[in-house]
């Protein structure tokens, strides 16, 4: 702790205190850590790289199981409830419900319908993509703004029939730079990069 008189801009005397909390340097390691076995569980259910779905969390939330976005978004994969939440609750569980945040709170809920939502895409919206590191640039856009926002940005309208038939007519390199100029939020643009 150190105590620091200053003067404010209003000529009053202020004790300005400082505190000095040393951190545990591998903090992030160990985080991610904890919810590793259960990525691995829910990659082997859903088809999906372990290392990509980490790496979102990472970008999502850094490990926090309590994280909350403006969006709202909930949890360690910052969920909504009433879009991506919904439409994963529906794909993995075959109910048409909205799960609310004190669910996606549960890292383990979490995990699942964030996965759950990233495997629905895949089947779904960019099921007819021909090249498979093509359809990873798409759920990782879509995850982030929508399936219909990625059409968007490949044929300047929200049709993802015409946006695949697009995608398929290009390289991953191509689409990627595509993505990145033209996806509609600089978030998205820079949540792909990440």
């Amino acid at each position: 702790v150190a105590k620091e008189p200053k003067i404010g801009s209003d000529n009053v005397e202020r004790l300005v205190v400082k505190v000095r909390i040393p951190m545990v340097p591998d903090h992030l390691q160990r985080r991610a850590g904890r919810y590793l076995s259960d990525v691995k569980k829910f990659c082997k259910t859903y088809d999906l790289d372990v290392a990509m779905v980490m790496a979102l969390i990472h970008t999502e939330s850094y490990f926090n199981p309590k994280a909350k976005s403006h969006a709202p978004a909930f949890g360690l994969m910052q969920l909504v409830p009433k879009s991506g939440g919904r439409e994963a609750y529906k794909f993995v569980f075959g109910k048409d419900k909205s799960p609310n945040r004190y669910y996606l709170y549960n890292p383990i809920n979490n995990i699942q319908l964030g996965t759950g939502y990233l495997r629905k895409m895949r089947l779904n919206e960019f099921k007819n993509v021909k090249n498979s590191q093509s359809a990873l640039y798409c759920i990782i856009s879509a995850y982030n703004t929508g399936p219909s926002n990625v059409a968007k940005a490949i044929v300047g309208k929200r049709d993802i029939k015409a946006a695949v038939d697009k995608i398929n007519t290009m390289t991953p390199e191509e689409l990627y730079t595509k993505l990145i100029r033209d996806l509609p939020y600089a978030e998205t643009r820079d949540y792909i990069q990440k």
